[in-house]
């Protein structure tokens, strides 16, 4: 029975998530890391080491003249402490998504509404939220990881094995984006 209703939810959520996916109207535009003035970072918060490396580029990306908003889902009910205790982004968890996997939450709506120079998908596996949130957001320019389900809605994607790292997927995204000329 369980299994009758996951799939009725992620057959609902898919057909929800492509019919808002077809009005989503954005500017799209290759932009250079240099050059972006605000930056979205979408992830799952896996451990508290994906965590800490998110916190760092996030760190290391923000200026004063860009901005850096990172979003991380947490597949439990509660936040993890590193998570509260760092003040390092926003962090939603189950509690956060409605029945079909969609977002309960105004903070992610206005996340996904935000016309970001760069968005960076930073998900290494098809979890819903995170790929409604990209696959939604008016970001000029969308970069991610090669999973075959996201082609349809990322501008750019990063080809890596199974064994990568979130660490050293991060490096690539970063050398990639200054590679570019806007």
């Amino acid at each position: 029975m369980a299994g009758i209703f996951e799939n009725i939810k992620s057959t609902y959520g898919n057909w929800i998530l492509k019919s808002q996916f077809g009005k989503v109207s954005r500017h799209k535009s290759l932009v250079n890391l240099d050059e972006a003035k605000n930056i979205g970072i979408v992830y799952k918060v896996n451990s508290e080491r994906e965590f800490n490396a998110v916190k760092d580029l996030t760190k290391a990306l923000t200026t004063t003249k860009k901005q850096v908003l990172a979003i991380g889902f947490v597949d439990r009910n509660e936040i993890p402490n590193y998570c509260v205790a760092a003040n390092a982004g926003f962090y939603f968890s189950r509690k956060d998504i409605n029945w079909f996997g969609g977002p309960k939450s105004d903070y992610i709506k206005t996340f996904i509404n935000k016309e970001f120079d760069i968005l960076i998908d930073l998900t290494l596996e098809n979890v819903f939220i995170n790929r409604y949130i990209s696959s939604l957001s008016r970001s000029r320019f969308k970069v991610g990881p090669e999973l075959g389900f996201n082609q349809d809605f990322l501008d750019m994607m990063i080809k890596m094995d199974n064994n990568t790292r979130e660490e050293e997927y991060i490096l690539q995204i970063l050398h990639y984006l200054r590679m570019f000329k806007s």
